[in-house]
């Protein structure tokens, strides 16, 4: 095979993926990846790509990814699975079977039965259509069979279900797809003690057969804990060096109320380096539980990017808020932005928020300043910055962001849509506003915040019948109490007051608190809502 070498941008491209996954910013290294996967289309490229598309669960770019790589490499079986896997996510089950049936013999048996496995998840027709195109095409073997019994039981077909089930077990006891499907099938028909005896059978007969005993102890999470503890520690006893296991085995714990084998476990885990995030973070709740706070914020701080990371520095940030105020917050963001500078954005944008929510403008906006100093085309730090801008009424600010993200992206409809918005509601610029939201608008015409801002804005400049049509279609879409609040105005201005009334009352079911409901009624004289 000739070797040649990359050209020079995509060697660069390469590299700049690659020093982005040391940083852990792996939505940028994804990116790169993508692109030069497509101006390279080198084999090696696109598996790397697939590989971590598929980690990060970015489905369209999984797809693109492993239909480039199964077209360079169509001998792959890695390649060709993955494409059928992708493929069947997407609802195109004849492609996904045709690329099982491109598999080469020497590739080793089909695995009709992940493809249905990676479908489940998908709308009901897909579904149907899915279980259809498998039995008019493929002869029903065992992987067919545990394909179409996956379908069916995902259609709540369960006694078919079953049926396929039990033909693959009549001439393989042991198979392990076919006992699980029996015994999930067996527990949504309410007899869970029929599917449990045969994998318990097999197990007596395969006591080693640890991939069957983690699945049989994972069902049993669902209805019986005691006996799924039992599972879980034999697995344990197995290999005491299984993180996974051990991590399950405390969550069964959780659930039991055993907190004391809980924390055990879990601080075996953080003493072994392994699954130190999931540890911390169930640590953090429990101390929680004990409402031990400084122990549930030095827990939560410790969690490491991933997909409870932001979720474990907002509670943290609440936590610290609580007690001991806005100033160790920032102590802490700022350790937590030095630790984890890929994550620097998103966290500065957490604070940010939190410091409005706490009515300390100024230091939101200091923080901000500080951030756009750094990175001053980052749209996300723009548009908050005019956030703080509007609350603080400097208007002129606030423009002076949300021009400048427009002149990086004259068609950003957020930032149209917030700029006509704020001069519909604050100033006299009725006209430009207009002409700002409409070209919102026609960028995403059917989202409600938008719809709402053109009734706004209509309500504005007098055109009442108008505003009506645009702001009971955002409201229908969306019953915030915003658009109650606007709709309500609207209607009571246009002599609807019961209907205002109502409009008013159903958005402080969705926001009890909302000052600007309360706000407008007042203004308008209008009756408090019952």
């Amino acid at each position: 095979m000739v070797q040649r070498p990359f050209p020079r941008e995509a060697l660069y491209g390469l590299l700049v993926a690659e020093f982005a996954i040391r940083r852990g910013a792996l939505d940028i290294a994804l990116q790169n990846y993508l692109e030069q996967a497509q101006a390279t289309r080198d084999a090696g490229v696109a598996a790397r790509g697939t590989r971590m598309a598929r980690y990060l669960g970015a489905e369209e770019a999984t797809l693109r990814l492993a239909l480039l790589w199964s077209e360079l490499e169509p001998q792959n079986p890695e390649a060709r699975f993955t494409a059928a896997t992708a493929l069947a996510r997407a609802g195109r089950a004849r492609e996904a079977f045709d690329q099982m049936h491109a598999l080469p013999a020497a590739a080793g048996p089909t695995n009709f039965a992940g493809i249905a496995a990676s479908a489940l998840d998908l709308p009901q027709p897909d579904r149907e259509e899915m279980l259809a195109e498998l039995q008019r095409r493929e002869a029903p073997s065992a992987d067919v069979l545990i394909a179409s019994g996956l379908l069916l039981q995902s259609l709540e077909r369960n006694d078919e279900a079953l049926a396929s089930a039990e033909r693959v077990l009549a001439d393989d006891p042991d198979n392990f797809q076919a006992l699980l499907l029996s015994a999930q099938v067996h527990h949504n028909l309410g007899d869970p003690a029929a599917g449990n005896a045969a994998i318990e059978r097999a197990l007596q007969r395969n006591p080693d057969d640890r991939r069957l005993r983690l699945q049989y102890a994972r069902l049993l999470a669902r209805s019986d804990l005691a006996a799924a503890e039992e599972q879980f520690r034999v697995l344990l006893g197995q290999d005491p060096a299984d993180a996974e296991v051990r991590l399950a085995l405390a969550l069964v714990y959780r659930e039991s109320g055993q907190f004391d084998r809980m924390s055990e476990e879990l601080n075996t885990l953080l003493a072994e380096g392994n699954q130190t995030s999931a540890a911390h973070f169930y640590l953090a709740q429990d101390a929680e539980r004990r409402e031990d706070s400084e122990d549930a914020i030095r827990h939560y701080l410790e969690i490491r990017p991933g997909p409870t990371f932001m979720a474990a520095a907002t509670r943290a940030a609440e936590l610290l808020i609580e007690s001991r105020g806005l100033e160790e917050l920032g102590s802490a963001f700022v350790a937590l932005r030095e630790r984890w500078s890929a994550q620097a954005l998103p966290l500065t944008l957490l604070e940010s928020e939190l410091r409005v929510e706490q009515d300390d403008l100024g230091g939101a906006a200091r923080l901000l300043d500080a951030a756009l100093a750094a990175r001053p085309d980052e749209p996300a730090l723009l548009y908050a910055r005019s956030l703080v801008s509007e609350r603080r009424g400097d208007l002129a600010a606030l423009e002076r962001d949300l021009r400048h993200m427009l002149r990086l992206d004259p068609q950003n409809a957020l930032a149209l849509n917030a700029l006509g918005y704020s001069l519909a509601n604050l100033t006299p610029r009725h006209a430009e506003a207009l002409e700002l939201i409409g070209r919102a608008l026609a960028l995403r015409p059917d989202d409600p915040a938008i719809i709402d801002s053109m009734g706004w804005v209509l309500y504005r400049l007098g055109r009442h019948d108008e505003a009506l049509v645009q702001l009971r279609r955002a409201f229908e879409a969306f019953p915030d109490h915003e658009v109650a609040a606007h709709l309500g105005e609207v209607l009571w201005m246009s002599g609807a007051r019961e209907e205002a009334r109502e409009v008013w009352r159903q958005g402080l079911q969705t926001r009890p608190d909302s000052r600007l409901i309360s706000d407008t009624m007042r203004r308008l004289g209008a009756e408090p809502s019952p």
